[in-house]
């Protein structure tokens, strides 16, 4: 009896092992469609999401991943110029992805002043060159935004980044979930 329950709790923890292996495996092991190399990859803790970038002179180049996603729905990744991880959403700059349900993409950038209930209406960030540096690609069910934007201050070691995604209710974000891994779906990128 305690060999079999040795033997499933030794079984439970090498197919644990496997799979965080295999999942720290899919952002390193990523093709992007246009050969581009990003020499910095994060497998992000919450809703199977990824984010590639470089940085050099002050400039952040980004590719942020959602897979598992569905048309009908809004996906967003943005810098906080507080950097503080607390209230990581509230004064976000968004760069974001509305996926209609005709199949059609449109990409933008917001702050989100609002907290919990904005609607992520179009408008200008903090951060120059992402205003007109956003690009979106959407195939297989996972969403790609592409940006790049020069970090402020020069010289900042770190910013924080959240991530998410919603519906949409007539072509217009919802409110996001409040499941913990919404909630959670922030963090400190180190910028070397």
């Amino acid at each position: 009896m305690v060999s079999n329950i040795l033997s499933l709790v030794l079984c439970l923890f090498v197919l644990s092992t496997l799979h965080l292996t295999s999942s720290a495996q899919k952002c390193k092991e990523y093709k992007f469609p246009n050969n581009k190399v990003y020499g910095n990859c994060s497998d992000l803790p919450h809703l199977s999401s990824f984010l590639h970038w470089n940085y050099s002179n002050g400039v952040l180049e980004v590719a942020y991943r959602r897979t598992e996603i569905t048309s009908n729905r809004w996906v967003s990744w943005a810098l906080n110029p507080n950097n503080k991880i607390d209230k990581a959403m509230i004064g976000a700059q968004a760069f974001v992805a509305i996926l209609q349900s005709n199949g059609s993409i449109k990409a933008y950038t917001t702050v989100i002043e609002g907290g919990y209930n904005t609607h992520l209406e179009e408008g200008d960030v903090f951060y120059p060159g992402g205003d007109n540096n956003i690009k979106v690609n959407y195939q297989n069910n996972e969403v790609v935004i592409y940006t790049e934007v020069r970090i402020i201050p020069v010289g900042s070691k770190f910013v924080v980044h959240t991530w998410q995604d919603g519906p949409l209710l007539d072509s217009i974000p919802q409110k996001h979930d409040l499941a913990y891994a919404n909630l959670n779906s922030k963090g400190i990128l180190n910028l070397g």
